[in-house]
């Protein structure tokens, strides 16, 4: 059983700019600590103008809880990328079967809106149920971190 969530937000930044940071894995985990954050090596630490292969993992992440209690690994792997536009994550963990991250940026008068959208599969169906209001929780999070780095 697959479950679902969306988050939106409006973050008042132009999209060329915020594109450049949210592509960056020190900004990534900027947006998740002090939940979790993902390793990553140091050739990999942006998206944003580079070659990025897709359908295959762009490497493994261990993901820690508070930043330093591994908890998962996350094979980052991507089936699209649109340069300053969005991204489409369709990657596996040990925990779930699938975990696909769509990341929307659309520019609009006063800024920019990113929309998240989360779906996974856990290997272990009954789990979904308690992960949801969890990673629920964590976009949100992300989404506040977000928008309070951009405050004017």
């Amino acid at each position: 059983m697959a479950f679902t969530l969306t988050v939106q937000s409006l973050v008042k930044c132009p999209k060329p700019q915020l594109w450049q940071h949210v592509t960056q894995m020190q900004n990534v985990n900027y947006e998740l600590m002090p939940i979790v954050r993902m390793t990553f090596p140091a050739g990999k630490a942006a998206i944003n103008g580079q070659q990025v292969p897709m359908h295959i993992p762009l490497f493994t992440s261990t993901l820690l809880l508070f930043g330093f209690i591994p908890i998962d690994l996350h094979h980052l792997t991507f089936d699209k990328i649109i340069e300053g536009e969005c991204y489409y994550e369709n990657s596996t963990t040990l925990t779930h079967k699938f975990w696909k991250h769509t990341r929307i940026l659309t520019a609009v008068d006063n800024g920019t809106m990113v929309n998240d959208e989360v779906s996974f599969q856990p290997h272990v169906p009954l789990l979904g149920y308690l992960l949801l209001p969890l990673y629920k929780a964590t976009f949100k999070h992300r989404h506040r971190k977000l928008t309070a780095y951009f405050k004017p």
